[in-house]
């Protein structure tokens, strides 16, 4: 009888070791808590080589689990998963456990917690409530990025929007940014992604809270891309796998979405699936930025809200009157129609957010004044880990629509807390906070100071 050499004996025990460890089941990025309603909510989790990926959660004040399992393939590349928990408690904080394949748990440093929505109307005043915004997450990668220094500024950001307590953040686009590299091919495209949602800094804040999201153009496809863009197809099917929205634009067209947050509804924009190119003359073409089937489904929405405030969230700026950078001042048609729609229809409460331009202002627009009886308002948060502007030296840097110290030329991200417990009284406390979550501004908004004069 022969037997095996010791040194093939060796070499096989080796790279069963290697293929085991290769295939340990592991979480690359993630849990994010996506949207959350008043009796359901859905977690994001990336995973590799995971046959059964497993949500373990309870209400915090309770003590027996339930379980939802999701049966996956067991690829070991990275696999995006969504996992919609059911039939939770209103107004509820629910912790919970990660499970691969039905024995390894999950456990970083920081806690897994989320929240439904309370059911307040018909019974209490509606309830405070606080929620963050912000632009342009550049994550540094020095095989694909230009030469010289360094364009991001790095993220302990992050960490400060992680230590600052709210009900959930909204993404306004560039949320990654990708490289000639990455939109030129699929797989590009791909890398990006991952690569830039497995930044240490940013997983206990996407376990912290929950997020909603909107693209510009870095998480579309190349500079200030438009319908043109020949990868737009597999950026919105990447787009989908990574964000928890609970739609993404109509007849699986665009991202475009809204949810409502106890007295306020949010609307976030797509400024890039229709967009016409922003270089053509508008006074010999017709172009637009929304296309006409959303902005239609923006208009609709707008008139049939019946929240005291109406937050449009979009990319690019959208009162700006002052700038020749990409925004709805590019656009001048399409911005009027929608204006001049609000004021016709008498719509109360509209406030537009925005992101994109690297600096963070309130801008304002008091040309309808006289027919809506309240003045339009645009406040731009940007960026958050990126470069930022020269608006300083530029015809911009006394913008007069701008409201006095309001413009911040430095990383930083935004807040708004909206409370009262009078109906119609309700207020806007806006804050802007920088990198290490020092307040920089503040500036409130009364809900009486967003009134239609007609209503």
């Amino acid at each position: 009888m022969k037997t095996i050499p010791y040194t093939l004996v060796l070499l096989l025990s080796l790279l069963f070791v290697v293929k085991v460890k290769a295939q340990t089941p592991k979480v690359l990025a993630g849990p994010m808590n996506g949207y959350a309603e008043y009796s359901e909510a859905l977690i994001w989790i990336q995973t590799s080589c995971v046959k059964q990926l497993s949500i373990k959660y309870k209400k915090t004040n309770e003590t027996n689990w339930s379980q939802k399992d999701l049966e996956l393939d067991g690829t070991c590349n990275a696999q995006n998963n969504k996992i919609i928990l059911t039939n939770l408690a209103f107004g509820s904080t629910y912790e919970y456990q990660i499970l691969l394949n039905k024995k390894i748990i999950f456990k970083p440093d920081y806690p897994f917690q989320f929240k439904t929505k309370s059911l307040w109307e018909w019974r209490t005043p509606a309830p405070d409530f606080k929620f963050m915004f912000g632009s342009c997450l550049y994550i540094n990668d020095s095989a694909y990025d230009r030469p010289g220094k360094p364009y991001g500024q790095g993220t302990d950001i992050l960490n400060a929007m992680t230590n600052t307590p709210v009900d959930f953040m909204i993404w306004l686009g560039d949320n990654t940014y990708m490289r000639e590299a990455d939109y030129a091919s699929a797989s590009g495209i791909d890398y990006r992604y991952q690569h830039t949602r497995s930044e240490k800094n940013l997983q206990a804040f996407l376990a912290k809270t929950h997020h909603y999201a909107t693209w510009d153009d870095h998480d579309y496809g190349d500079n200030d891309g438009n319908e043109s863009y020949d990868l737009k197809a597999h950026t919105r099917k990447t787009f989908v796998d990574y964000w928890g929205n609970k739609t993404f634009g109509e007849n699986n067209i665009g991202v475009y979405s809204s949810f409502k947050y106890n007295d306020a509804a949010f609307f976030l924009l797509d400024d890039r699936t229709f967009r016409s190119e922003s270089d053509i003359d508008e006074s010999k073409a017709s172009k637009t930025q929304l296309g006409a089937t959303q902005l239609n489904w923006l208009k609709n929405n707008l008139k049939h809200s019946r929240a005291p405030f109406k937050f449009v969230c979009v990319g690019g700026q959208v009162l700006n009157k002052h700038t020749d950078k990409e925004s709805f001042n590019l656009y001048q048609k399409e911005r009027k129609e929608l204006l001049q729609f609000i004021v016709d229809q008498k719509i109360s409460g509209v406030v537009f957010i925005s992101g994109d331009r690297h600096h963070t202002e309130i801008l304002t627009d008091s040309s309808y004044m006289n027919e809506l009886g309240y003045p339009f308002i645009d406040i731009t948060s940007s960026p958050l880990s990126s470069g930022v502007s020269n608006v300083l030296e530029t015809e911009e840097a006394n913008n007069p629509q701008r409201i006095p110290g309001t413009l911040v030329v430095a990383n930083n991200f935004c807040t708004i807390n909206i409370s009262g417990t009078k109906k119609g009284q309700r207020l806007l406390d806006i804050n802007c906070l920088d990198k290490n979550g020092k307040v920089l501004w503040t500036h409130q908004i009364h809900e009486k100071q967003l009134k239609s004069k007609y209503k």
